[in-house]
Formats: structure tokens, sequence, C-alpha cells
């Protein structure tokens, strides 16, 4: 394919027959991989910028889908990507993936994946009712902070990936393992398998019974929405997984096309929520939150959980904010805007996720005390920084709490 091609396929719908444009196997084809067609789209780019990504692709993959390019803001003279662009700053390799201190990403420490936890080379057992099954090491475009790097972003990766005796020991773990009520359904992207694959695994699951619920992790409808298709929506309408998570970063990332995926993903299954990842330049700020929190709730999308770096992912001191702007972000949402709208902040952690408490740096935790007579409380900071005390009945009521006026 000649670099004039390229451009012309990568960068704009509008030289694209609409049914090629639309089919997310054409969207794959004609992704970018390396630095030349990187170059051929955006033959502004600073040398020190084509230096960087060259020097950091020779560890990571690159890859962006040409929809994903399109969302991309250029410059005036449209040869070069903004800078500050939400997109351009997750996908485009501009920091090394390896950092330097004490928890910069080592490109060997396992931070999600703990080895004692991978009942088999593609599940995930970390809690007690569900499991995590890494359907594929691939995915439609690479984020370049994702935290399960050594599966998708190392170009030498280890990992074990998606094989039919592998299936086979997974299915068997999870029919033995009454406790396990759950399989997610993750990778990498498990959406960059076939509609009869995914078929194929949702079938192997339901056979084992209704009570294992199942749970789809994607980022698709980001980087390449195309790919909720007829086909696909026929296979979760058949098996109802329970809910679709979707992952979101900016409010840019919710085109029409994106809408139009929710809107199908809504006719065939009953949840659908968000977790969005909390990146320097990218999201950390109120406003913007607010503003991507809200559409996502307007969209029927539950903002679920807005999650910081683990200590050691790619590209961190790039990337990374502190835990205290997440908290203070959070807390200028909560009773600000509609509370379902309101994610959850949590730091992941190899240990599992930690649900960090909405506290102000000086501010008290909740606690509880007993006045003279015996009356049990609870004094908290309300939303507006007002200390209040909240009357908590004692177990036989002796005080009347319970008795109306």
């Amino acid at each position: 394919m000649t670099s004039t091609t390229f451009v012309r396929i990568a960068s704009s719908p509008r030289d694209v027959a609409a049914n090629e444009w639309r089919d997310w196997t054409w969207q794959q084809r004609h992704a970018i991989h390396d630095v030349r067609q990187l170059v051929a789209v955006f033959p502004g780019l600073a040398k020190p910028t084509i230096d960087a990504i060259e020097a950091n692709v020779r560890s990571v993959r690159i890859g962006l889908t040409p929809y994903a390019l399109t969302l991309i803001e250029r410059r005036p003279d449209g040869l070069a990507p903004l800078d500050t662009d939400p997109m351009w700053r997750q996908l485009a390799p501009l920091a090394p993936v390896y950092g330097t201190g004490e928890f910069a990403y080592d490109g060997e420490t396992d931070n999600w994946e703990l080895p004692d936890e991978m009942v088999t080379p593609i599940a995930q057992h970390k809690y007690p009712n569900r499991v995590i099954l890494r359907m594929a090491n691939v995915c439609h475009s690479y984020c370049q902070f994702c935290y399960e790097a050594l599966r998708t972003l190392e170009r030498d990766s280890t990992k074990g990936r998606f094989r039919q005796d592998h299936w086979d020991h997974t299915i068997d773990y999870v029919r033995q393992n009454a406790a396990i009520e759950e399989v997610i359904l993750s990778g990498g992207e498990p959406l960059m398998n076939s509609d009869e694959q995914i078929d194929r695994c949702m079938s192997d699951l339901r056979r084992i019974g209704r009570h294992v619920d199942i749970r789809v992790h994607t980022r698709a409808l980001t980087f390449n929405p195309f790919r909720v298709n007829d086909s696909l929506v026929d296979v979760f309408r058949r098996h109802r997984p329970a809910a679709v998570g979707l992952h979101v970063s900016h409010p840019n990332e919710l085109t029409p096309a994106f809408e139009a995926a929710v809107d199908r993903l809504h006719g065939c299954v009953p949840i659908l929520f968000a977790n969005m990842p909390l990146l320097a330049g990218v999201n950390d700020d109120a406003e913007l939150m607010h503003r991507l929190c809200m559409r996502l709730y307007g969209l029927g999308v539950v903002p679920h959980y807005l999650y910081h770096f683990m200590p050691r992912s790619p590209a961190g001191a790039f990337l990374r904010t502190t835990v205290k702007q997440g908290v203070d972000i959070v807390r200028q949402l909560k009773r600000r805007i509609t509370n379902l709208a309101v994610p959850e902040f949590v730091l992941p952690h190899h240990t599992g996720k930690f649900t960090m408490p909405l506290l102000g740096e000086d501010e008290a935790p909740p606690r509880r005390w007993v006045d003279q007579r015996g009356t049990p409380f609870v004094r908290f900071t309300n939303w507006t920084g007002q200390v209040v005390d909240y009357a908590d009945a004692d177990g036989d009521d002796r005080h009347g709490l319970n008795a109306g006026d």
C-alpha cells in the first residue's frame, strides 16, 4: 500500500465507501502499526517527536484504527496532532514505557495478574466469586498506559494466548468451582475475536448453568464502534450477558458512532457501565469529568469507576496524577451532579481494588459517639463541608428514636 493510499483511507471517512468504513474488520485491516504509517498521516510531526516514538516502539506495540485517527484534533495546518489532544496523548507512544524511580514500570513485574491467580493460562481468579478470562492479547488500538502491558503492549509477551485446550481447562475449572458466579470476558480486547468464536465461548459458559453470569469488558466503542454489528448483537441477545463494561476516557470519544453502538447494546444487554482511567492532561479536571459522566449517564451508561494508575504502569511519568487529584475531582462531583453519574474512585493494586474515601486532607473520617443519655450518633462532614450528627438508634430503641414525632 502506498503512503498516498494509506493517508486517504486512514484520515477521513469521506474518502472511503460507507459500507467499508463501517466494517469493523476493514478498520482493523487498515490500522496504523508502525512509525512510517504514522508519519504518512501526520507529515508535520516534529523530528524530536518522531525520534521519541521510534525509540519507544522498539519494545511496545502501536495501533490506531482509521476511526480512532479521526478523533485526534489536528493543528490548523492539518499536518500534525495538537500536542494536547486527549486521544493523541493516550495512543501515541510519546513517553518511554519503562520509567525510572520506585514506581516505574519495569517490564517484568505483574501488576494485576499475579502468577498464583492464573488458574489456567487464560483464567485469572483474584476475587472469590468471579474469574477474568483473557480472550485475546491484542486490541483495536493500544492505550500506552495499559496496566496489562505484559499481555498487550509488550512485543515479546510470554503471556498465554487463547488456545482451545486452554479454553477447555478453563471451562472445567469454572464448572468445578461452585463459588464462581460470574465470568468476565476481557483481554486485551475480547471483541477482537470473531462473532462465531464469541458465540461458541458463551455457549460453553451457558451450558454450565444460568447461575454463572457473563460480563464483557471492551474499549471497542472508542476505537472501533462498528464492532457492535448485527451479528454480535444477535450473539449477545441469545446468550444475554449481564453487563458490558465500556472503557472511556474523554467526552471526545462519545461520538454519534459511539452512541449508535450504545443504543444497539441496550437492546441486548441489561447493564452498561463505564470504567475511566484518570490521566494527566486528558481528564484530570473536574469540569471535564462532569461533562463526561453526565453524557454517559444520559446515554444510559453508568459511570462506574474512575481509577488511578497502578503503582507500576507504563507511561506513568507522562500520564500519572496524584491520588489527591482524583479524590478532589470526585469530591467536587459528589452531590453536585446526579448521584448515579458520580463514579467510585478506586486504586487498583495487585491485591485488589480499593475504593478511596472522599476525605479532604484536614477532614476527620466519620466516627461514632454516644451522648450523655446513651444515644449513639454518627458524626460526618456533609457535601457542603458542614459537620453534622446523625442519630443512630441502638438495638432496642430505648430512647424512642424510631417512634416518630
